[in-house]
């Protein structure tokens, strides 16, 4: 980073503090040694005001040299190898309705406002993952956009122009992009919650009234704290989670599930699907709790 003007300043003052040569302007007379003279401690002496002026002049130099360097930085950045992380920065900068340049995997924007830009960008999230198809390698990239403050699956012509944008447009030749998108995994859970009887009523409400369900809450919170990129639910992570909750003692999931698409929480042998022992990656991206499917055990607790 740059130095300030301050630094650049003080430099130059240790530098005429120890610079012998300057000695020689002792033979003006002691009028003119006053603001026009090298000793003079006045801050407006012309000699410290040139000082002001070489320290700044640096300082605007040093400041083109950071901006020079970002941009060279940026321009490497942005000319490496595509990886599944390059792939997923495409689909974040992808703009619906409004045409790449010519031959190019850049979008011109002159002419539009914020707000056009704004809404053209409908992608709230991606994740990239290579996957084998029947022995030929593809990229699956999962897309959501964002509806209500909520994780929501894109529209089917999103879906058709994401296609267009990556297998025409972006994508290194022979490489092949899936695009999808989809409503969120669901979890269900069995839980005992012990709980502190003077903070936590029976049905898990605080007694104080300002939260009917803070363990669902925070359930949901946690659900919503974990990385799109990823996707891991991890249930030692959501047990500590809810040990934050004021009054709940002790968290205990006894059981479970996820499910996604057509699939059933008992169905076996599928990725992604079934009974959850530690891990859980959610296929959809993202993952909400299904409140029909939970069941809540509160047990008082005292020591």
């Amino acid at each position: 980073m740059g130095r300030s003007i301050k630094e650049i300043q003080q430099t130059i003052l240790d530098a005429k503090a120890t610079a012998v040569e300057l000695n020689a302007l002792e033979v003006l007379t002691e009028q003119e040694q006053t603001l026009n003279s090298a000793n003079s401690t006045s801050k407006v002496a012309i000699w410290r005001l040139w000082v002001w002026i070489i320290a700044f002049a640096q300082y605007v130099q040093e400041q083109y040299w950071e901006t020079f360097k970002a941009e060279i930085e940026k321009r490497i950045a942005s000319s490496r190898i595509h990886t599944p992380k390059w792939y997923r920065e495409k689909a974040l900068a992808f703009l619906y309705g409004v045409p790449l340049v010519q031959d190019t995997d850049y979008y011109d924007t002159t002419g539009l406002t914020d707000t056009q830009i704004a809404n053209a960008k409908i992608i709230s999230n991606a994740a990239s993952v290579r996957v084998v198809q029947n022995g030929y390698g593809t990229l699956r990239l999962k897309v959501v956009r964002t509806v209500g403050g909520e994780y929501a699956p894109v529209l089917p012509e999103h879906l058709t122009a994401l296609d267009v944008y990556f297998n025409q447009h972006i994508a290194d030749a022979g490489t092949v992009v899936n695009v999808t998108t989809g409503e969120a995994d669901l979890l269900k859970l069995k839980m005992d919650i012990y709980y502190d009887p003077l903070i936590l009523g029976a049905d898990g409400s605080r007694l104080d009234g300002t939260n009917p369900t803070p363990v669902i809450t925070q359930i949901k919170n946690y659900l919503k704290s974990i990385d799109f990129e990823n996707g891991k639910l991890v249930l030692t992570h959501l047990t500590d989670k809810l040990q934050q909750v004021s009054g709940v003692n002790l968290p205990v999931v006894r059981e479970a599930y996820s499910k996604y698409g057509a699939y059933d929480y008992g169905t076996t042998g599928v990725q992604n699907v079934g009974a959850i022992n530690e891990i859980r990656i959610a296929d959809a991206g993202y993952m909400k709790l299904d409140e029909s499917e939970l069941l809540i055990n509160y047990i008082p607790y005292s020591e």
